[in-house]
């Protein structure tokens, strides 16, 4: 089999790129859809047309022409997409423009001007707020809920995982996060909280080991929007005096969860203790040598401050003070029962001699 030089095209680069997340994939697929609308719009040309035009410049008039491009398709979209939107939109017609051979370097692309996002103070979900969204859950969305709040994972990690992910035979259920679902493609172990336990073994009493355990769908993407639609409208009717950010996005989402664990996890233990049961790519590395025993141990000391409607909050030491005060309770009620059956016994001797 000889190897065959092609010329790199969009169908191509759609072929390199097919081994990629399928959210991914397609987010990149509905981007150049855009792109290409815009230069059909603005210039009455294809993409294509106006990259093959750029390849044929010099290098430094390829990356001017190709900014001042780029510069025009943020302008025009900047009214309809978020920031961070536009931003990681760039970066997929970066990568684009790259594959094509059009190579724009982080010096070109710092001429680019993109909207500044306005950065607000995020919302803090409490326990009770969770309380009221758990007392108005099915069974399984409870158990879903539960498992993201004391578990740290992505919805998007939750939604892909199978009975089989799941050991039940330890002294907290360990849930092994495959590479293959993962963010960043990083496996990892998290755990569940002990009053989770309850919930999650009748789930999994239900299916079989390669069943999903929450994912309504084989695919990610139908899962993923399937709750969250669902989640948005009970939020609507649990909190409906509840402001939303200026943006239109609400305060509470699925990910609340998922940021109520990392929060109590950086307070309770440490920062990176936090990222790694997350999964946050910065910290990962730090923790290539941390067993799941020494895993366990910290999470443990964290969970008190995940748990719900458990009662963590009495110590050792008063927990057997109160122990002690029930046997002491205990002895005083058998005395007095004595007593009052010792009186009701001679009362009846009386009664009867007489």
């Amino acid at each position: 089999m000889t190897f065959t030089v092609h010329d790199r095209s969009r169908e191509s680069y759609f072929d390199s790129i097919e081994v990629q997340d399928p959210l991914t994939f397609s987010q990149k697929k509905r981007t150049l859809k855009q792109f290409s609308d815009f230069c059909l719009t603005i210039f009455k040309q294809s993409d294509e047309s106006i990259i093959s035009e750029l390849l044929k410049q010099k290098s430094n008039d390829m990356a001017i022409n190709s900014c001042d491009l780029l510069q025009q398709w943020i302008n025009s979209i900047t009214k309809r997409l978020s920031p961070s939107t536009i931003k990681v939109y760039l970066s997929h017609i970066k990568g684009y423009f790259n594959y094509r051979g059009i190579k724009l370097t982080s010096q070109d692309m710092v001429s680019l001007n993109t909207p500044r996002e306005a950065i607000e103070e995020k919302y803090p979900l409490s326990k009770d707020e969770i309380k009221q969204i758990l007392d108005n859950a099915s069974y399984k969305r409870k158990t879903l809920y539960l498992t993201l709040s004391s578990s740290l994972m992505r919805i998007g990690e939750t939604v892909q995982l199978r009975k089989k992910d799941f050991d039940t035979t330890k002294e907290r259920i360990v849930i092994h996060i495959p590479s293959k679902i993962a963010k960043f493609m990083k496996a990892r172990t998290t755990f569940a909280s002990e009053e989770t336990r309850p919930y999650i073994m009748k789930r999994l009493n239900e299916i079989e080991d390669n069943d999903l355990v929450f994912g309504s769908s084989e695919k990610k993407s139908n899962s993923i929007m399937n709750e969250e639609e669902y989640f948005s409208k009970r939020i609507d009717r649990t909190f409906p005096n509840l402001e939303r950010y200026s943006t239109g996005r609400r305060k509470i989402s699925l990910h609340s969860f998922r940021a109520f664990g990392i929060t109590k996890a950086v307070r309770k233990v440490s920062d990176s203790f936090a990222f790694l049961l997350a999964g946050q790519k910065g910290y990962l590395s730090m923790y290539k040598r941390y067993t799941e025993e020494e895993k366990l141990e910290d999470y443990l000391k964290l969970e008190p401050e995940l748990s719900i409607y458990n009662d963590y909050s009495l110590t050792d030491e008063s927990k057997n003070e109160e122990i002690e005060l029930l046997k002491s309770d205990m002895k005083d009620m058998k005395r007095d029962m004595k007593i009052l059956l010792s009186g009701m016994k001679e009362e009846i001797k009386k009664n009867e001699s007489s």
